[in-house]
């Protein structure tokens, strides 16, 4: 089966550190999206500390999974580089690398988002020191998976396929 087809959300994970290698591996890959004019608006926070989890854990409803990661990774989408409407397009895109790097590695990962809230902007901003220049747009919570995940069939319907010949 393809990795692809792997990719699963995990929310619940051990209480077992992620490796040092699997979260260099995971920032390669993601560095590694596509990028419209190769802008790459990305910067990378990696969060290991209980405290900072557990508060970014309280931001909104979908951030409880960081409640039992290890490991947080906040994207960043800086400001000022060259396609502005393309940039979400870019992080959606690294986002996207580090979960399926994640799965690669044997890890459980989820996809918090953040970005276009303003609201939830405010508060991962309130808990982590970020320059202004720099805008929040997701959190992906890493970790060992606390139960056996399995892929609970394919997502793939042929009725919204049109073919055009």
């Amino acid at each position: 089966m393809s990795l692809l087809l792997k990719r699963m959300s995990v929310r619940q994970f051990k209480a077992k550190p992620v490796a040092d290698e699997a979260i260099t591996a995971m920032l390669q890959s993601a560095m590694q999206a596509p990028s419209a004019r190769n802008q790459q608006p990305w910067e990378f926070v990696v969060i290991k500390r209980r405290e900072i989890l557990d508060q970014l854990s309280e931001t909104k409803g979908g951030a409880k999974p960081l409640k039992t990661a290890p490991l947080g990774i906040l994207l960043l989408m800086r400001e000022e580089v060259g396609v502005p409407y393309m940039r979400p397009q870019d992080m959606a895109a690294a986002t996207q690398n580090i979960l399926l790097e994640a799965t690669n590695l044997g890890l459980g990962s989820v996809w918090i988002g953040v970005y276009p809230r303003e609201e939830t902007i405010e508060k991962v901003k309130a808990i982590i020191t970020i320059p202004k220049h720099l805008i929040p747009f997701s959190i992906v919570a890493i970790g060992h998976p606390d139960h056996a995940t399995k892929v609970e069939g394919l997502r793939y319907d042929e009725n919204r396929v049109r073919v055009i010949e």
